[in-house]
């Protein structure tokens, strides 16, 4: 825990035989009080995130950070310190509420991958799940190569041919 943010990797440890070509880091904001975004504070969780990439290192490390839009400038400042911060050969990913996929400010990030989550979507999921029925894509490009899913919450209708991530809220 870092002031009001928590970075944390796999609460349940993935078992497998080979090496994850993805370091997986979930970052929360304790909802109870408004951040005071500070530079000390924005290089101290640049540097949890870099050190939890460390501890598993892999080909992609992907943020897994879901924030208010009031708080999006905080995700942008961190995913710009992890790039800076990674080698030039490790892919940056992350995770992004689906409607962000349609939205402009996700322009900025400095990220190979954005992985919209088609599980509970709230307020846009009737709208997302219609878009995807009807064969329409995100208006990101970024969003066109991989999807995430939920083992609790299936969708019928998800494009084709992209990398799959799985989530599950279990262990």
């Amino acid at each position: 825990i870092i002031d009001d943010f928590l970075a944390r990797g796999r609460p349940y440890p993935l078992l497998t035989t080979t090496a994850p070509e993805t370091t997986v880091i979930h970052i929360e904001i304790d909802g109870s009080t408004a951040p005071q975004w500070t530079p000390v504070l924005r290089k101290r969780l640049a540097t949890a995130v870099l050190q939890f990439a460390q501890i598993i290192p892999a080909r992609q490390v992907q943020i897994d950070f879901e924030v208010k839009q009031s708080q999006r400038a905080i995700l942008l400042d961190l995913l710009h310190d992890v790039r800076a911060g990674l080698s030039p050969e490790t892919r940056l990913s992350m995770t992004a509420i689906a409607s962000w996929c349609n939205e402009s400010w996700l322009d900025g990030a400095p990220v190979d991958e954005v992985v919209p989550m088609l599980f509970r979507m709230g307020a846009s999921d009737a709208a997302i799940r219609n878009q995807l029925k009807q064969g329409r894509d995100f208006r990101d490009p970024r969003c066109h190569n991989a999807l995430a899913i939920s083992t609790d919450t299936p969708i019928a209708q998800a494009p084709a041919g992209r990398r799959v991530y799985i989530f599950n809220p279990d262990s």
